[in-house]
């Protein structure tokens, strides 16, 4: 993926969150166990489409384009400025929370544990 095509990936994962945030609204807003499990195939999808899309931005990362590393990486491989790859590892780390929160969403709540206050 060039670094043409980095303004693309990060409306794309913004769309991404979006949609993202949208099914956990709607996942919480479910009343029943049946209702859930109706959106559990979309939620799925979405999770593996998460996955997909940061595993893809993994490779404009990397330490060769941070200050002093220069030579650890491909020779003359071009690495996007410091303030691309900050902003993507945030947008990457935004993922990461929502998925896990998505996750969170999933489970069952746990009991309360005996002088928990």
């Amino acid at each position: 993926m060039g670094m043409s095509s980095m303004p693309q990936m990060q409306q794309h994962m913004q769309q991404h969150m979006t949609t993202m945030q949208a099914l956990r609204t709607r996942m919480a807003a479910a009343k029943t166990p049946a209702e859930r499990e109706a959106l559990m195939a979309e939620h799925m999808k979405a999770m593996q489409e998460g996955m997909d899309m940061m595993k893809a931005m993994k490779p404009m990362g990397g330490m060769a384009g941070m200050p002093g590393m220069q030579g650890m990486g491909a020779p003359g491989a071009a690495t996007p400025d410091l303030t691309q790859r900050l902003q993507m590892m945030e947008m990457r780390m935004d993922m990461m929370q929502n998925m896990m929160e998505m996750m969170m969403q999933l489970m069952p709540p746990s009991p309360a544990k005996p002088g928990a206050q």
